[in-house]
């Protein structure tokens, strides 16, 4: 997206913003255990029997490191999810004597918890990219006169002039004037849509033509897209 869409007092996008996410401590694990179950594989199958199982219970300790501490964790405060049950199945396979199934099953799911890590942070990166294009400064309306305030001051209440081209810092009503809204880097829908008196705009729109006197309905820490990002980071 160009600076000119985002006005011209828009903060620049994080460098990092769109690049892969770092490798979690769990990606490294499941890379130890998934490498250890493959060469626990192989030496079953040329019958190095010892070296066989030392790999499967690398496995079954690197990958059940994932998950096995926060579901039992879980368990003690009374929460049961996907985890506990793979624990329970991983020590059920122990008990029977059945290694080489215990370290598919811990490798596996370390595994998908690794991605499940690698989504969360990316979806989490796209969300604080997009917070960190809201202006540093907004211009609002003190009587007759227009003053530049820093965003993270606006307040509920406050009427902000959004100019064409600039960014809405936060939540708010439109009070007067009409114009037409960028919404996509807020809903994803690329059809513009038309502003006028009485009409809702979130946070992250930007205003394409004319001049609006929009009264903030939330702080910037309020606003939908800082709620978003809260809750994402809250169910990680």
């Amino acid at each position: 997206m160009g600076d000119a869409c985002c006005g011209p007092d828009a903060v620049r996008v994080d460098d990092t913003a769109g690049q892969e996410p770092r490798v979690e401590w769990r990606t490294i694990v499941a890379g130890v255990a998934a490498g250890s179950w493959v060469i626990g594989v192989a030496a079953e199958m040329t019958d190095a029997e010892q070296m066989a199982a030392k790999a499967f219970v690398a496995a079954v300790v690197a990958g059940g490191s994932t998950f096995a501490p926060g579901a039992l964790l879980g368990l003690r405060r009374g929460r049961l999810g996907v985890g506990l049950l793979m624990t329970i199945a991983a020590i059920g396979a122990l008990l029977l004597g059945e290694l080489a199934e215990a370290a598919a099953l811990c490798f596996l799911f370390s595994v998908s918890e690794a991605l499940e890590d690698w989504a969360v942070t990316r979806a989490r990166r796209g969300l604080r990219a997009l917070l960190s294009l809201v202006p540093p400064t907004t211009i609002v309306r003190r009587g007759d006169d227009l003053v530049e305030i820093e965003t993270n001051e606006l307040a509920v209440g406050d009427l902000i002039v959004l100019r064409a081209g600039a960014r809405m810092p936060t939540d708010g009503i439109v009070r007067t004037g009409r114009s037409v809204l960028d919404v996509s880097a807020v809903t994803g829908e690329s059809i513009p849509v038309d502003a006028a008196p009485g009409d809702r705009v979130l946070a992250g729109s930007i205003n394409t033509t004319g001049t609006l006197d929009v009264e903030a309905t939330a702080a910037t820490s309020d606003s939908t897209l800082a709620r978003i990002v809260h809750a994402v980071e809250e169910a990680q």
